[in-house]
């Protein structure tokens, strides 16, 4: 049962989604990876991306960097090559896509690896551990 909800959910998803991210748009979304030298420098931020050309594939990438150090050239690189390697509906060609990632750091110290959640209606987080760092 709980599948065929989960299910419905997502099959009614794109048609509830907010009209100005047009996240019904993508087909499948490629998650970036969260940057190696960022998780050593313990940098977080959020990447706002409108982006979408003819032919529905990535054309403009306009980067919105929120963060207290803007350090925006390490992120984007890897949000970048996972926009590329996504799909979006030929439906969609020319318009623009709002896709909000949250590059954020944890505390928990059972982290070992990087995790990504999905946030309604168009926002990613993507989560690296916090390095121990021995005095």
């Amino acid at each position: 049962m709980r599948a065929y909800l989960f299910l419905l959910i997502l099959s009614v998803l794109p048609a509830v989604a907010q009209p100005e991210t047009k996240i019904g748009c993508v087909e499948r979304l490629e998650i970036p990876t969260y940057p190696p030298l960022a998780k050593q420098a313990r940098i977080a931020g959020f990447l706002t991306t409108l982006l979408l050309g003819p032919e529905a594939s990535v054309g403009t990438i306009t980067l919105d960097w929120s963060s207290q150090s803007k350090q925006e050239n390490i992120f984007l690189p890897v949000v970048e090559k996972s926009l590329r390697a996504s799909t979006f509906s030929k439906s969609c060609a020319g318009k623009k896509v709002t896709l909000v990632f949250n590059f954020v750091m944890t505390e928990n110290p059972r982290a070992q690896v990087t995790t990504s959640f999905f946030g309604y209606p168009n926002q990613f987080w993507i989560a690296a551990p916090l390095a121990l760092v021995q005095p």
